[in-house]
């Protein structure tokens, strides 16, 4: 047996590991002690890679669909078959009625994303959906109605405070908006930063891992978040505690945005959220006073209704306080493989990309080049010219991960060509006509490059193949390169001509994507646990002779208008009183992980109450429970959990009830596409769904 070091790349906080390989097989893996980013932290999912690997369900073969049936086939066969497919369709229906929708797990592979959109550029198309539109689009879109500060973003190492909302990073590693903080070894960097002196400030309705803390919890009603971030704009403004000279410099509409939340008082707030006026006004105050720290946020917030309002409002505080570098200071670039962005004291404009140029049937317009998830229903089973009757799906599971579950099945069922890469026969898979089972983490090698935007530090990795792959699997930018091949497509990535004739080995295109680095690949292949790249002290730039006279737009008249919106919803229904929350699981990555027996927390998906809630149902844990919202119900089993706030439901996303009803409730059976849906990014509600609850009169035994 040997012990290689490598790293994982379930999700972006690509966790350093040590992994046990014994005839060719991947055995017990474990945090890396050594590894310079993640200092031997690893979580319950990434320590199973091997069960998921080496389990039941891996498919180990491409595989055809025949009726109901999938069986084996050769993949360059299925690829043959795919490309044939797709050229026909094109020819008789256009290049946009093919599609792809890009999942979680595209991007954890550092050569999918580049070839995948290599190839889909090639096709013509302009239908491309991911992930990033179902759960966190709100956060593009406040981006491209503000514009965008070039100076880079405060950092949580050297920051004195922050403030989290809608995110529990201690069991999500995600803080928000890819500057990376608590996600690499996340007790260990809270606990540093608690010692150094930072105040953390968290907003949530539950009482989280991360919350418990926190200097200060905010615990509002589920969906009366932009009134929160109006009540703590308000004070902030009202009180001339935000940074007047950033302002001055680089912000428009200050005085509009003070007349907008001054309604918003703290006693509004407290009236609304259930926040106390008094915790409001501290939590204001303790956020100005910094001077360096940032707000995040996660799907708690984007999933949540007036969604774009929340995240404008959340983003707006970054701004009026300036939590961003300035001229002269160091430079927060941690570009080591790939190239480093230059940091300006400047703004780039608001790009309004949806309001000109390409619109699809649904009339929706592109936000970075892509149509927004909650639409892609609508592409397929709209009659047209152009409708979507093929779909490649990458990495992703949109039975699961979309709102309107029947809605979905019918989508799916209606394509005439359906792909998707999985290493298991999931809920799309087993609908797609062929499924093409990719090479897992520890088969191929790998680098860093495409991570490291989210890191802590200037850190980069390079990994070999631990164990081979079985026979019938390829890399999964080896389907879009043979696919554009035997299609006849060129392609270009990282602005390299493909050489389309012979298949290039994976060893040089990753060298090729990180050559333009300023750490050579060389040195960081030879360090087993990572490298840190010499320190970068390049400064903050001024702006450029162009740029001088660009402004954030802090209330574009849109959102002024979004505002007066939320501020007018109370979320008060007698039909249905209680609210649905989404959380996530630390064993699990959205909807990988629920097969992997004892890797779940609990063997089903639980729907956990205040224990006061479920007694005056009359109800325990362990009691089967209906949950209804005005779209549709689910069948789930009820815990009583404390940290749940009275009035509310929780549960997670990801899990299916569609193959074994044991496994749990999918939430998105409650939620839909045709109601509360957000302008521009078509965002549905899938958090603080307003839901009513009811005994099932069954009663499962409590599993501790």
């Amino acid at each position: 047996m040997a012990v290689e070091a490598s790293y994982c790349r379930l999700c972006q906080a690509s966790c350093g590991v040590m992994v046990d390989v014994a005839d060719n097989r991947v055995g017990t893996i474990l945090g890396d002690p050594d590894n310079l980013l993640s200092e031997g932290y690893s979580c319950p999912k990434g320590r199973r890679v091997g069960d998921l690997m080496n389990g039941p369900e891996r498919l180990t073969a491409a595989m055809r669909r025949l009726g109901s049936q999938h069986t084996p086939i050769p993949v360059d066969e299925a690829v043959s078959e795919i490309g044939d497919k797709i050229t026909r369709i094109i020819a008789d229906h256009g290049a946009d009625s093919v599609a792809m929708f890009m999942g979680t797990q595209h991007h954890f592979a550092t050569l999918t994303d580049p070839f995948a959109r290599a190839w889909f550029k090639a096709t013509g198309s302009r239908k491309l959906f991911s992930t990033m539109t179902i759960d966190q689009s709100a956060k593009w879109v406040a981006t491209k109605r503000i514009g965008e500060y070039l100076g880079g973003r405060q950092s949580f190492s050297s920051s004195d405070v922050w403030l989290l909302a809608g995110t529990n990073p201690l069991v999500s590693l995600n803080g928000g908006n890819g500057d990376g903080p608590i996600m690499h070894n996340p007790y260990a960097a809270l606990r540093a930063a608690r010692r150094r002196g930072l105040t953390l400030i968290v907003i949530d309705p539950r009482k989280t891992e991360t919350s418990n803390r926190a200097d200060l919890h905010l615990r509002p009603r589920p969906g009366t978040d932009a009134v929160v971030f109006a009540g703590l704009l308000n004070v902030i403004l009202g009180e001339d505690l935000h940074d007047q000279a950033f302002c001055a410099s680089y912000v428009d509409g200050i005085e509009q945005l003070r007349t907008a939340v001054a309604p918003v008082t703290p006693d509004f707030v407290e009236t609304v959220s259930g926040i106390g006026r008094d915790d409001l006004i501290v939590a204001a105050r303790m956020f100005a006073a910094g001077p360096r720290g940032m707000v995040s946020t996660g799907t708690g917030i984007c999933m949540g209704p007036h969604s774009n309002a929340t995240e404008h409002l959340a983003t707006a505080l970054n701004v009026v306080c300036g939590r961003y570098l300035r001229e002269g200071e160091v430079a927060g670039s941690t570009g080591v493989l790939g190239r480093p962005v230059p940091a300006r004291a400047a703004v780039a404009l608001p790009d309004r990309t949806w309001e000109s140029g390409y619109h699809s049937r649904s009339g929706a317009g592109l936000l970075y080049g892509q149509l927004p998830s909650g639409t892609l229903c609508d592409e397929i089973l709209t009659p047209g010219p152009d409708r979507v009757r093929a779909l490649i799906v990458s990495g992703g599971n949109p039975m699961l991960a979309l709102p309107d579950h029947a809605r979905v099945r019918t989508a799916m069922q209606q394509l005439d060509l359906l792909v998707t890469i999985d290493s298991r026969l999931s809920e799309t898979a087993e609908l797609a006509h062929y499924v093409i089972a990719p090479t897992m983490m520890y088969e191929r090698a790998d680098n860093s490059v495409s991570m490291e935007r989210f890191f802590s530090k200037p850190f980069a990795m390079q990994t070999k193949a631990l164990v081979p792959a079985p026979a019938g699997v390829i890399e999964d930018w080896q389907f879009f390169y043979r696919l554009a091949r035997l299609q006849g497509y060129e392609l270009r990535v990282a602005g390299n001509q493909v050489n389309m004739h012979s298949e290039p080995r994976p060893e040089d295109l990753l060298a090729m994507m990180a050559s333009k680095g300023r750490v050579d690949l060389a040195d960081v292949a030879a360090s087993a646990h990572g490298v840190i790249a010499p320190s970068d002290v390049s400064l903050v730039a001024p702006a450029l002779p162009d740029e001088t006279d660009n402004r954030l737009d802090i209330l574009p008249h849109d959102v002024a208008l979004e505002l007066n919106t939320a501020l007018a919803d109370s979320g008060h229904s007698t039909e249905f009183p209680m609210s649905l929350i989404v959380q996530r699981m630390r064993e699990l990555m959205n909807s990988l992980g629920t097969a992997v027996a004892g890797l779940p927390k609990y063997p089903r998906n639980p729907a956990q109450m205040n224990p006061g809630d479920l007694a005056a149902l009359g109800l325990r844990t362990g009691s089967g429970i209906t949950i209804t919202s005005a779209h549709g119900s689910i069948d789930a089993v009820a815990q009583a959990d404390p940290s749940i706030p009275p009035g509310v439901v929780a549960i997670s996303h990801g899990w299916s009830g569609t193959r074994d009803g044991a496994l749990g409730a999918n939430v998105n059976e409650l939620t839909t596409t045709s109601e509360q849906i957000q302008t521009i990014n078509s965002m549905p509600m899938l958090t603080s769904v307003p839901v009513r609850v009811s005994g099932t009169g069954q009663f499962t035994e409590p599993v501790d």
